[in-house]
Order: C-alpha cells, then structure tokens, then sequence
C-alpha cells in the first residue's frame, strides 16, 4: 500500500505518519480513584504510548485494574485526572455523544464473551460497525466479505453463530472488530474462553490482524504465554504500568 493509499483508507485527524513511530494511542499521567469509603485509588501517574501497528499487553492480578482500564481508554469510564488522546482527539471533556460516536469510528472491540449476535449470519455481524456508520448495502457487504475472507470464514459468510465453535465465534468477532480500520484495538481477555490448543492460534491472528490493519492494539490477559506474543509488556500496579518483557517479535 503506497503513502497515499494508506491516507486515504485511515480516518483523518491522527497523530500516525506513514512510516514514523508517533503515538496513535497516548495516555499521560492517568489517575483513577473509586468512589470508596475510603476512596481507593486503583491507579496513580499511569503513561502509556502505542504507536500505530503495535500490540502491548497489559498483565496483572485480578482486581488491579485491567479491564477498567481498558474502559477508560475508550471513554466508558470516567478518570480522575490526566489524558488519553485518540490521534489528536483529547477525551478529556468530550460529552456521551461526542464520545459514542469515538467509539464508533476509532475503536474496535474483542472480547472474552464474544458478543456476537445469535440472530444475524456471520456477514451481518462483521457489518454491524459499518451499519452504524451509515455504511448499508453492497459497500458493507463488500468489506464484511473481505474480512472473513482474512480470518478463514469466507465460504460461510451466511452461517449462523450457532453452528460455530467457540474458536470460530472468536474471528467472526476479531473481523467485526477491524472491518471499519479504527485507529484503536481494545481486547479483553480475548482468550479467556478458548482451550489452550485454539487460543494461541485465535491471538496470533487478532496480533496479525492489528499489525496489518496499522491500528494501536491494547491487549489485557492473564495469560504471561499470551502477553509474550505482544510487542511489549507491562504489568499493571497501582502506581502505573512497569515494563515486564521487550518485543518479542
């Protein structure tokens, strides 16, 4: 894909440059303190750059914060202090709307239940992003195809989720989650419902798809085999994010 090309599939207004290492996802100096009696503070100063094309994992112990995290970052929950920028857009400040619509058309998610909709076939679920950006007809169609196509599950576009099994259930939900290029990848525990000799094989694809789609991919897991697939690792404390493992690719 040229220079030009890429400009023109990616939404505007990000930070990423073809070929420079600029943050897609940028998260500074992050506080969240929950409502407690006392208060509890769940994390302090957290700072974390994801550049487009990369995948960090996100490890730590259960109740730390991960998932609330992640929630964070999308904008479904609220932060005490400091800043998560989406390309060049501050959440800080934005209103429900402004934020429902961020969530539509920057970010995608995976998760650990799969979510996937029991009455629609396969390409009707893929689509569903496309849909809600007013995207209808042969268009949607065009590049629910396609992704299916990418994850193996082309040739049963018109499958219903029940005649799935849970390893399939998982890529019909990593093609959703990429069919509309959003700057931003989310996964939670995307693994956690899979038997180990599928999982690995489910996250190498999501890791692939992420890469290959140039989006910030942020990845919570409890899994140490899983994070290892990542770029970089952190471990999730109270007082921020340490780094744990290097790239391993």
């Amino acid at each position: 894909m040229t220079r030009a090309e890429y400009k023109r599939r990616r939404p505007s207004g990000t930070f990423y440059v073809f070929g420079s290492q600029v943050a897609m996802l940028r998260i500074a100096k992050l506080c969240k303190t929950l409502a407690t009696v006392p208060p509890r503070k769940l994390f302090d100063l957290l700072s974390l750059d994801v550049t487009a094309g990369e995948c960090v994992a996100i490890i730590g112990e259960s109740g730390v914060g991960k998932s609330t995290l992640l929630n964070c970052i999308s904008g479904l929950e609220p932060v005490s202090s400091g800043s998560i920028r989406v390309g060049d857009t501050e959440l800080a400040g934005l209103g429900d709307d402004a934020l429902s619509r961020l969530r539509r058309d920057r970010f995608g998610f995976v998760f650990q239940a799969f979510h996937v909709l029991p009455h629609l076939t396969l390409l009707q679920n893929v689509a569903v992003p496309l849909w809600l950006q007013g995207r209808h007809g042969a268009e949607a169609a065009r590049c629910a195809q396609d992704m299916l196509e990418r994850v193996g599950l082309g040739k049963r576009a018109g499958d219903w989720p029940a005649n799935l099994s849970g390893g399939e259930l998982q890529r019909v939900a990593i093609a959703r989650a990429l069919v509309h290029q959003p700057a931003v990848v989310l996964a939670d525990e995307p693994t956690g419902n899979l038997d180990p000799a599928r999982a690995m094989d489910v996250l190498d694809l999501l890791l692939t798809s992420i890469r290959k789609g140039r989006a910030a991919g942020v990845l919570v897991t409890h899994s140490r085999a899983a994070a290892q697939r990542a770029d970089r690792v952190f471990e999730l404390r109270q007082d921020g994010l340490v780094q744990v493992m290097a790239s391993a690719q």
